[in-house]
């Protein structure tokens, strides 16, 4: 590797670690997005969106919607949906992972 290179790859990476470091989630979409950054495997997102709590609306049951835990399919429609306007981790992030899905051949 050329050391130009290297230095922009340095840059790349410490501006990354900046973006975490600052980031507020205000939702549970910002949450995962943080928590994929640290983690890096949506099953792991999801176990630790489920032990804080965090649940989704599952299947009507008697009127009302039943409140079910998060699963990995989940966190990833989390992930690879649309960026919210002024969200610098978001796309970082998303970037990671549909690399981390073509390496393992997974293709949108």
């Amino acid at each position: 590797m050329k050391i130009e290179d290297a230095k922009e790859r340095i840059k790349e990476l410490q501006h990354y670690v900046n973006v975490y470091e600052d980031y507020e989630p205000q939702n549970v979409k910002q949450m995962a997005v943080k928590l994929y950054a640290e983690l890096n495997n949506v099953n792991q997102v999801a176990t630790a969106l489920n032990e804080k709590g965090y649940r989704k609306e599952g299947k009507l049951v008697a009127g009302k919607r039943a409140q079910v835990k998060l699963n990995s399919n989940d966190v990833t429609k989390m992930l690879i949906s649309e960026v919210d306007n002024g969200d610098q981790l978001h796309p970082i992030v998303k970037r990671i992972l549909n690399r981390n899905r073509r390496r393992k051949g997974i293709v949108n």
